[in-house]
């Protein structure tokens, strides 16, 4: 059934007018509807990120809910990223020990996403085009979909979507594997210089730009990691030894000396080793290989005191 001003405006909580006020003060809306952050990213650039305001993030969140139990949209089976139940685990593990894994990257992915391409997108889905009016005015800001926002996740899988059906088919074709983890793509198989220029043509034919410095042919005998996953062994992915060894060094300098200690004297304060993040890598470690993650998680749980500051951080 078609979505019309008034399902969007049901879906956000508030009334039609509310909405069309706040979307049309969003454009002008920085440092009242939100706060715009420029990060650097680790590979060079500059990375900017949205953090919504009340009651900008609660409408936000609501929008959030209404596209993922409303709109008809099901991810392909080889899109991992921002799908219940799929991870990076998930992701890696259809590229285990393969002859060559290939990854691609895409260049400013979020903010490469127009305006245009999120209306056809949700016209696509089912909503008129004045209820599809309104809704891109209030995901976007500036014209391009934000990080930061509830509902840039889903609306950039949206917006993928027949290039995601595009490069399935050209996999399949090929007798690839290949899987997509935000703008995060592998493929893996008898992989050739061919093939990572057939997909960067039909990226490019698409509108995408593919960041060239992050791809990377991963051969057989070298290693081979996908979302940051090693995948050379058959059995499953593994953490990288080095993300190990960081782990277990940091559990040994917080047994031998306290976290204290290490927090003011070995670095931890400066990397924001709060005892969330710890224990939130141990978790991740343990999801992934249990047998090293489980004591990681159990020993900061015992050695590592509770923490009222609220700190959010990426994965190293």
């Amino acid at each position: 059934m078609p979505y019309s001003v008034d399902d969007l405006a049901d879906q956000a909580w508030m009334s039609v007018e509310a909405l069309e006020g706040l979307a049309s003060e969003l454009p002008v809306g920085s440092g009242r509807h939100y706060v715009r952050g420029k990060y650097r990213k680790k590979h060079g650039g500059i990375r900017e990120v949205f953090k919504p305001m009340p009651p900008f993030d609660a409408i936000s969140k609501n929008l959030h809910r209404s596209f993922t139990n409303l709109l008809p949209y099901e991810a392909p089976d080889h899109v991992h990223g921002f799908v219940r139940d799929r991870s990076t685990i998930s992701n890696a593990r259809q590229h285990l020990a393969k002859a060559c894994v290939l990854r691609m990257d895409l260049e400013d992915f979020f903010p490469s996403i127009d305006a245009a391409t999120i209306k056809a997108s949700l016209i696509g889905q089912g909503y008129e085009e004045k209820a599809a009016d309104l809704a891109v005015r209030l995901v976007t800001i500036d014209d391009k979909l934000p990080i930061g926002l509830s509902t840039s996740p889903l609306l950039s899988n949206l917006a993928f979507l027949n290039t995601d059906r595009s490069l399935a088919e050209y996999a399949q074709s090929e007798g690839l594997s290949f899987t997509r983890y935000v703008d995060d793509l592998a493929f893996s198989g008898d992989v050739t210089d061919h093939h990572a220029a057939d997909i960067a043509r039909i990226l490019d034919d698409a509108g995408w730009s593919v960041n060239t410095r992050k791809t990377a042919f991963m051969r057989r005998g070298r290693p081979q990691y996908v979302t940051g996953l090693y995948v050379g062994e058959p059995d499953g992915p593994r953490i990288p030894r080095k993300v190990k060894r960081k782990m277990r060094w940091i559990l040994h300098v917080i047994s031998k000396f306290g976290y204290e200690t290490y927090m003011e004297e070995f670095g931890g304060k400066d990397e924001g080793m709060r005892r969330n993040r710890l224990l939130g890598w141990a978790c991740y470690i343990a999801a992934v290989e249990p047998d090293v993650g489980f004591p990681l998680l159990r020993a900061f749980g015992e050695l590592v005191p509770e923490d009222d500051e609220e700190d959010l951080y990426d994965l190293p």
